[in-house]
């Protein structure tokens, strides 16, 4: 059967000294895509979420990060590009939140998958042999 996504929206109590902009009020819209980004997530698929500023995606998202999936199932990595971000940074964000395998493979802790994200995908600045 078919429910409404207001349905869904559990009440939630903001306790006294939590710092104004870390509060995030659920919402039909938060609600649907923190459903779509576990369900699809649980599926194995990547997601690429894009939008104009101020519609909750990086709140929805490091909500999810942070407490919709359990860490015995799930390592996280959290970062956000700026216009200086270069590929090797990345790359040393990336791998040091993985296991060293062998020589040249890395992946996440055993019996885990690891989910990244990153916050403003658009910012770095082109390289100069267009890696990017």
């Amino acid at each position: 059967k078919w429910k409404p996504w207001t349905e869904r929206i559990e009440g939630f109590d903001i306790p006294k000294d939590t710092p104004y902009h870390t509060i995030v009020v659920p919402t039909s819209d938060t609600c649907r895509n923190q459903f779509l980004i576990r369900t699809l997530i649980e599926k194995g698929y990547n997601i690429l979420i894009s939008g104009p500023t101020g519609t909750a995606k990086t709140a929805s998202i490091q909500g999810m990060l942070l407490q919709g999936f359990s860490p015995d199932q799930y390592a996280t990595n959290s970062f956000a590009f700026s216009a200086q971000t270069t590929a090797n940074q990345t790359q040393d964000v990336i791998d040091g939140k993985l296991d060293k395998r062998k020589k040249g493979t890395f992946g996440p802790p055993p019996g885990k998958k690891m989910l990244v994200f990153i916050d403003d995908l658009n910012m770095p600045f082109k390289e100069e042999y267009g890696a990017q």
